[in-house]
Order: C-alpha cells, then structure tokens, then sequence
C-alpha cells in the first residue's frame, strides 16, 4: 500500500467539500486518490487530476461522463475546475486490485478467465463509445476487480480530454488480453483446437477496425468464462511493491479500511492458478506455452533436423527413450544452442511421462520455469500422451540478459499422438505447426538448465 501522498491545496478543498479526506495515493505521479468520508456513513470517492483546458467542449464531454451509468465503467460524480488548465474527475470509489496487480502476482489466465475480464469491459467501452466517447488509455492498469470478481474499467481522463478513438480503445483492450494470457498459444494435449482457439480470434481483431461486440462475440465463441483467480492479499501486496518500483503498470492502493457497506468476507478457497487439465498435457515452460514434438527414430539414410549452429538436432521420442546425445548437450557450455534443443525434447518426454522428478532436473530450482511446471504438472492427474514426439526446426543463441543467462530462439512442432486419461479413455490429438519461442538458459554446476521462457524478440504482443 502507497502511503497517502499530500494533496495540493485545490484538491484538498475540493476534498473538504465532498465531505471526505485522503486515505490513499494511486499511483505514483501524485494525481489520483482515494478519499474517506470524514464521517463513518458518507461514500468513499476517488479523485482524478487531469490537466485539459476549460473550455466549451470540455463541459460538453464532462456531461456525458456524469451523465453515464455503467456496472463495469468507474461512475463520474462531477468534473470540478481546479483552476487554470486543471480539473479534477470525482468519481466513486471501485475497491480492489487491478489487473496489473494481479497477473504480477500469480501465473498467466485461463481462456475462461480472459473471457470474464473481456466481456465486462467490452460493453464499457461500448457504452463510452455510444455516448461519442473514447477510453484513451486501456490496460490493465486501468481495470479493476472489485471483491465479488467483478472488472471496473476505471481512470477516465482520457475520455475528459477527448483524447483517443473507438478502434484503438478496442485495441488496446485486446492486446491488454493476449498480455494476461500465456505468452504463446496454450497447446492442450486434449483438446488441442480449443486451446489456441481464444488466441486466434484475438489477434484476428488487431487487424482491422474491430467494434467492442466483436470482441464479446469473439471471446463467447473461443471459451466459456470462469471466475478470475485473485492471489491472497499478501502476495497482491507483493506485486504492488514491485509496480509501485515501475516494473509494470500503475499500482493502484486501496483504502486502509474498506468502506463498511463494501466490506466483504473472503472464503477460503483452492489457488487455481493454471486451468485444471484432468485429461491432456499443458506443454508450458515458464510464462509460455512450449509446443515441442519429438520425432521418432530416423530410417537409415535419412537427415535429421539441425540447430542453427549446426550440430545436429538430436530427435527422441517422448515414450520413455533417450538420445544419449542430449545429455552430453547440456554439459557443452558452448553449445547453448544443441542444450535448448535438447531441453526442448527431454521436457517433452517428461512431461507426455508426467514426470515431475524429470521435468525438475530440466530446470533451475527456484526459477519461473519450474514454478510454472510445478502447478501444471499437480494438474494433470494422471494423464500421460502416447506417441508424442518432438521436432525441433531450429534453436539459435540470440542474446544475453543482464543476469548472464543466455536466450536462445527455438522453433519447435508437436506431433499427431494419442491422449490417454487416468480412467484409460484414450482421444487422438493432431499434429500443430511449428512456433518459437525464446528459452533463457541458465549455467549451472550440472550444465544448461532452463530459467524462463518469453516471446521471441520482435514477436506482435
């Protein structure tokens, strides 16, 4: 939690006036607040601070705010002058954190999450848009989820400034989506087409001139939804602290006492962090999802693939066999390349074995890789992939990052295979096209081991 910066005295006297005082700071350029009632039965306010001239337009649009009501749009109460080029939003307190808090504290969504936050904030932005209006500035910084799980499209000064456009709030909004999700396509072992269906749809809306409805019918289509996962008030505070530094987003601070009438009793619940996967394999290392195939032995006289520094890319099959090769892989300290292809098809077979011990020696104690595994793996209960193999296309070094962890790009592909569940039911899954992804390696006493996954460098967000 931010302590409560000091106002400027406008914005205390205006405050005075509403019958509140500053309980806390949003954010850290000193504009936006939350306000207390003085006494314990008033409302709860927030004030937002914009710098925009006072002029004719401005009341215009400032009487379209007060004039809207939405469940999932922050409720302007009034937009008062301040004085010279400043004016002031103040708007009803929506308590909670903000998406940028709570994906910082926990791993990516589940499809069904993103279709919760989505369509909420869509039909906001549709009833923005319907009054010739435009957010200017969503994100997930800019979404709030109240205590009942509810998201509240909040910070309007966009709209007061008369800044922005209908396509691009859309836009934003869905970029915002693709940034909660795992950084590439969430390949499910069952079910493979739903698993990249809700990504597709979203990135087919970047391309053109997409209204809001697209996107609820978008998301409708792809996924049904689900309630959002919040992590525990600890760990939110711990991603605040880490927003709060600038790492990402805009922390937004809660009151320190929760209004009485809002106040609500949280029940204990189950963390559910990935989507449970009763029957099928998530291939996610890190903050991505991995698509990797293993190819099956080589008839004789036939090439194998190759990494781009040329050593041969080793295939394996994910049945339980080894390419003795890949071992010796992870030792060569420089080959980082021939290690993130190896790493690449053994995880594969650990993970088609669901082979926890297995999948753990892949990976840096600690690290994001294995946190990530480690909830995939208590998910999968059970279920294991036959005839799951790998192609791994290509790996090449692209960089170092300021810890000395080295990043590799590789393109890998999943094969056609079978899924068999826990209770014996066995479902055929297709083969996917190849995708890359960008591994960051770490070296330690036993050789190449994974620290994290991201995008590669120049993919779309």
């Amino acid at each position: 939690m931010h302590t409560a910066a000091p106002p400027p005295d406008d914005v205390t006297r205006l405050l005075q006036v509403h019958g509140t005082r500053v309980a806390s700071s949003v954010g850290t350029d000193g504009s936006w607040w939350v306000a207390r009632p003085v006494e314990d039965d008033g409302p709860w306010l927030e004030v937002l601070v914009a710098d925009v001239p006072v002029d004719a337009t401005l009341a215009a649009r400032a009487g379209l705010l007060t004039g809207l009501d939405h469940p999932h749009l922050a409720r302007v109460l009034a937009v008062e002058p301040l004085g010279p080029g400043r004016v002031a939003l103040v708007c009803e307190h929506v308590p909670g954190p903000t998406l940028a808090a709570v994906r910082a504290a926990r791993p990516p969504l589940a499809d069904g999450e993103v279709v919760t936050v989505a369509v909420p904030v869509a039909q906001a932005l549709a009833e923005l848009h319907t009054a010739g209006l435009a957010h200017g500035a969503v994100g997930a910084d800019r979404v709030v989820l109240t205590p009942g799980g509810v998201p509240v499209l909040v910070d309007l000064r966009g709209a007061l400034r008369g800044v922005g456009t209908a396509t691009g709030d859309v836009h934003r909004l869905v970029a915002t989506l693709l940034g909660l999700m795992p950084s590439l396509d969430a390949h499910l072992a069952a079910g493979l087409e739903e698993a990249v269906r809700l990504r597709d749809a979203l990135e087919a809306l970047l391309r053109g001139r997409a209204a809001p409805q697209e996107v609820v019918e978008a998301v409708f289509a792809a996924a049904s939804p689900e309630p959002v996962q919040v992590p525990e008030p600890d760990e939110l505070a711990g991603a605040q602290v880490a927003l709060a530094a600038g790492r990402s987003g805009v922390p937004r601070s809660t009151a320190p006492d929760p209004p009485p009438a809002r106040r609500v009793r949280r029940e204990p619940r189950r963390r559910r962090w990935w989507p449970v996967v009763a029957a099928g394999v998530v291939l996610v290392l890190g903050g991505g999802a991995l698509v990797v195939r293993a190819l099956p032995d080589l008839p004789a006289g036939a090439t194998s693939p190759t990494t781009s520094a040329g050593a041969p890319a080793a295939t394996t099959p994910a049945d339980g066999r080894r390419d003795a090769g890949d071992a010796q892989r992870l030792t060569d300290d420089q080959d980082p390349a021939g290690a993130a292809a190896a790493l690449t098809r053994l995880r594969a077979a650990a993970l088609a074995d669901a082979d926890t011990d297995a999948v753990a020696a892949l990976e840096v104690a600690g690290s994001p890789a294995l946190a990530a595994d480690e909830a995939l793996l208590a998910g999968l209960a059970g279920a294991r992939s036959e005839g799951l193999v790998v192609d791994v296309v290509s790996a090449a070094p692209t960089g170092t990052t300021p810890d000395g962890d080295v990043t590799v790009e590789v393109t890998s592909a999943m094969s056609a295979h079978v899924r068999v569940a826990a209770t014996g039911e066995r479902t055929d899954v297709p083969a996917t096209p190849s995708r890359a992804v960008e591994l960051v390696l770490r070296w330690t006493p036993d050789g190449w081991r994974v620290w994290d996954v991201r995008e590669p460098r120049g993919a779309t967000p």
